[in-house]
């Protein structure tokens, strides 16, 4: 029998791909965000993080679950942290969140009747690229002109040394939780969807970033606008 990290990286392959291949991601993996909708993923990530930290702590006596809390992972406060230097102190009242409000409520759902399902979502927003796409911030940080680590700590945190060690704890530690097949199939369908809802995220952004794209184009010397105009000079 494969271990469970195995089957749920095996019943998410598929999934993961067609995620991993948005131009959104792709984007983001190259570092070539603008600052709008760089500030828009953190801010749905940021709500998706805190609703599942809140829900691990609060089933922490779940035996399915407490092993699963694992403060160094969690990433709902370098979020915050990052949206706080983005936005400013009041960051939260204008942080657009609006993209995962699906997926919010579904981590609810699991916290109060099913919280051993909240191990597929742990694995796929802390074992897995999906969240950053293999993006270590440095790229964000020159096309944005931030300073340092300044609003980048997210994906910083997610690809340092020690990230990697945190995430190898949690892979050992899902491989030690004893379960029955029709609770690993249960599992590897929650990641599928978790996936799903990643892939989701990318594929709004994606379509917000390509109407700003088109309305930069509209506006730009030369933008496709113009042309009609110089056409009709040159008719005249």
């Amino acid at each position: 029998m494969s271990t469970l990290t195995e089957l749920l990286r095996q019943a998410t392959a598929h999934e993961v791909r067609a995620a991993l291949s948005t131009p959104f991601a792709q984007r983001l993996a190259r570092g070539e965000l603008d600052r709008t909708h760089y500030m828009r993923l953190l801010a749905n990530l940021q709500a998706l993080y805190a609703e599942l930290e809140w829900a691990l702590m609060w089933n922490r006596q779940h035996p399915a679950v407490g092993p699963l809390c694992l403060p160094e992972l969690w990433r709902n406060e370098l979020l915050q942290d990052d949206l706080r230097t983005l936005l400013g102190p009041s960051w939260y009242s204008s942080a657009p969140r609006q993209d995962t409000v699906a997926q919010v409520e579904r981590l609810g759902l699991l916290c109060d009747e099913a919280p051993a399902l909240l191990a597929a979502h742990a694995w796929v927003l802390y074992a897995t690229d999906l969240p950053g796409t293999s993006q270590g911030g440095a790229g964000i940080a020159r096309a944005l002109g931030l300073r340092g680590k300044e609003g980048t700590v997210f994906l910083r945190y997610a690809t340092h040394l020690d990230g990697a060690s945190y995430r190898a704890h949690l892979l050992d530690t899902l491989d030690q939780l004893r379960l029955d097949e029709r609770s690993r199939e249960a599992l590897a369908k929650e990641a599928r969807l978790a996936v799903r809802g990643v892939h989701a995220l990318f594929e709004v952004l994606g379509r917000n970033l390509t109407a700003a794209q088109e309305r930069r184009e509209r506006v730009k010397p030369g933008g496709w606008w113009l042309r009609p105009l110089a056409l009709a000079r040159g008719m005249s």
